[in-house]
């Protein structure tokens, strides 16, 4: 038993050095510069024993998009979670999108991890958008929406308004400015109109 836990262990060990090396190309080049060959040679490892962790590079570069967005998904529900007010959670939405965007790409070339998502993983780059809308529809309902299409096509719009300033290639083009003041008067618009337009608890109480 101790000898098969002593393999799960160094295999463990194994992938992670794998995935470490592949962020580390992917910020620094994005997947462009992702390389199996650039990988064994940094880690002194045959190719043989990374396609055993991962059989293509494209299955590597899929691992590490799935894990940055699993990671923003996680972050974005926490900071929403720690704060009351509409504003307070969109504005914690907005902030927490760009720091993980900042956290795992200093080189703009880096946000090309989600085009390839689109391209080679489209299901799972739907999943993602769905799961930031179900945060803005559930800021929504905690407001007083009822929870139906046409809230969820509201939450659409919000994110729309949003968007500028969680686009990747928005921020590169941005970069080194402080964008607080404007992220603000956006948040405060979009809170007004998810308040000012949310249903009162009678009639609410009705549709239910």
């Amino acid at each position: 038993m101790a000898g098969r836990k002593t393999r799960e262990n160094d295999k463990a060990v194994t992938r992670n050095a794998i995935e470490a090396e592949a962020k580390r190309l992917i910020d620094e080049g994005g997947v462009n510069a992702l390389s199996i060959s650039k990988i064994a040679k940094t880690l002194k490892m045959t190719h043989g024993n990374i396609y055993r962790h991962f059989p293509s590079k494209n299955a590597l570069a899929a691992e590490i998009a799935a894990t940055w967005m699993r990671d923003m998904r996680e972050a974005c529900e926490n900071a929403i979670a720690d704060e009351q007010t509409v504003q307070g959670q969109l504005m914690a939405l907005v902030t927490t999108i760009r720091g993980q965007l900042i956290l795992r790409a200093d080189h703009p070339d880096a946000f090309s991890i989600f085009h390839y998502v689109l391209e080679h993983k489209p299901a799972e780059a739907i999943a993602h958008h769905i799961h930031r809308q179900d945060l803005v529809v559930s800021i929504m309902t905690n407001a007083g929406w009822p929870k139906n299409p046409i809230t969820e096509n509201e939450a659409l719009t919000i994110l729309d308004g949003l968007r500028f300033f969680t686009d990747p290639y928005a921020m590169s083009a941005y970069r080194g400015q402080d964008m607080t003041s404007r992220i603000k008067k956006v948040v405060e618009m979009l809170s007004r109109y998810i308040e000012q337009n949310a249903t009162p608890p009678k009639l609410r109480d009705q549709q239910n």
